[in-house]
């Protein structure tokens, strides 16, 4: 009798790590680009595009890999985009994840291009504010109001951040450097 409950209690695990394993391969993560872009814009005021396929996986670490991304200029830069990557993906732990921790375990940008930027205006691309901010006419009422409005923040850390074929431009007032 013991031993056909060792079995049984033994073949749901492996049922339930398989699950785990090819579940998130069955659900289209594009339909969430959207949620994606919307926070983003949120968060930094731009409009993020993804142009690419968007996935993720649960073993052995939970991995987000994302091609196609662009993150749009100030409006009057000299480009449409401030940042363009040929793909990133993003590796968590996921013990960390179960006391409320984020550990970044190693984020990857393969082929980053980033315009950095002054306008002639003395406005920098890299200054980032949020729709509230431009409309309150006052970065410290959104982000008061943002922080009444949201959950307690999470614990995040990265232990390796690497970048692959980058390349980074400065441009003052329309002049490359």
């Amino acid at each position: 009798m013991l031993k056909k409950i060792l079995i049984g209690v033994f073949g749901l695990i492996v049922l339930l790590l398989l699950a785990v394993a090819i579940g998130p391969r069955f659900i289209d993560w594009n339909g969430y680009k959207g949620r994606v872009a919307d926070a983003v814009r949120e968060v930094t005021g731009r409009d993020l595009a993804i142009d690419g396929d968007m996935s993720l996986s649960l073993l052995p670490s939970p991995t987000l890999s994302v091609s196609g991304v662009r993150l749009a200029n100030l409006p009057g830069g000299s480009a449409p985009d401030m940042a363009r990557l040929k793909s990133l993906e993003v590796h968590v732990a996921l013990m960390p994840l179960v006391s409320g921790k984020i550990q970044v375990t190693r984020v990857t940008l393969v082929e980053p291009v980033v315009l950095l930027e002054r306008l002639a205006d003395g406005q920098a691309n890299w200054q980032f504010t949020p729709p509230a901010a431009n409309a309150n006419g006052a970065a410290g009422t959104a982000s008061s109001g943002a922080a009444a409005g949201s959950g307690p923040s999470a614990e995040i850390s990265v232990d390796n951040f690497t970048i692959e074929n980058g390349t980074v431009l400065y441009r003052a007032g329309g002049i490359e450097q």
